[in-house]
């Protein structure tokens, strides 16, 4: 989404020539675009918007993003937000017919929307796992701890993606395309929370082949060293607390009767 000139109310972003990129190191959807950049060998000037110091709320950033989130594009004084729209737009801009990250079929291309709308629509449900699983000491919302319909619905699409990746390399085929960079991410940060990926085989056999792809590789160790440590630290003491593997056993028990309901 490009916003309009009167959108934009930080104006000295508009005099910013080539690409810039206003992200926070651990953002899922910055990461996201980061892969993107790296898999089209694209040089850009970063930006970096502390989450935990609420940079993203202040009226500097807000002038560029309305909406207070990351990340944020900036390209030859064009300002871009929503991570699906960015890294549409990159490719748009940087791909050549040998590198582009689009399909080369109107069927496939249908599917690429249809992919891309599927992750969109699961942001909240993401935010629920990393703020119960992963990051809840800032926690925005507390009532999603005893919600456990996010990972039925993150079961229901990750089941989805499995039957595609049966018989493919990738969700459209042997090519990478713009589906498996929005979501990578949404398959790490479920196997960083705990969430049984062997419960898709195929969906976890495509998730370790892409985790070896220098630019998807590079974005799993982003963030400061020892943040990432911490972090894993914190996570680790935190299961033996409250685990998603746990939850979703919980969650499969009232989502599937037993055999003897079923029998009966």
């Amino acid at each position: 989404m490009k916003l309009t000139p009167d959108q934009v109310t930080t104006k000295e972003v508009t005099e910013w020539q080539g690409v810039h990129l206003l992200h926070y190191h651990m953002s899922s959807c910055s990461q996201k675009v980061r892969i993107l950049l790296g898999e089209l060998g694209v040089d850009f000037e970063s930006h970096h918007v502390d989450l935990r110091q609420n940079q993203q709320k202040s009226d500097w950033y807000v002038g560029i993003n309305p909406n207070g989130v990351v990340p944020t594009l900036v390209h030859n004084g064009d300002v871009h937000i929503e991570s699906n729209d960015i890294i549409a737009y990159l490719n748009q801009q940087f791909a050549t017919p040998d590198t582009s990250l689009l399909p080369s079929n109107a069927e496939d291309e249908e599917a690429l929307q249809e992919l891309l709308d599927l992750e969109d629509q699961l942001h909240a449900d993401l935010r629920a796992v990393t703020f119960t699983y992963i990051a809840p000491a800032i926690h925005e919302d507390p009532e999603a701890d005893d919600n456990l319909g996010y990972i039925g619905r993150f079961h229901d699409a990750f089941t989805r993606l499995n039957q595609r990746l049966a018989e493919r390399t990738y969700l459209l085929g042997d090519k990478l395309t713009l589906p498996d960079v929005a979501w990578f991410i949404t398959l790490h940060r479920l196997a960083l929370a705990g969430y049984p990926l062997e419960e898709h085989a195929h969906l976890e056999r495509y998730y370790r082949h892409l985790s070896q792809r220098p630019a998807f590789k590079a974005q799993i160790a982003a963030g400061p060293l020892p943040l990432r440590l911490a972090g894993f630290v914190y996570r680790t003491c935190l299961r033996l607390k409250r685990s998603l593997a746990r939850d979703f056993a919980r969650w499969r028990q009232g989502a599937e009767p037993s055999p003897e309901a079923s029998r009966g």
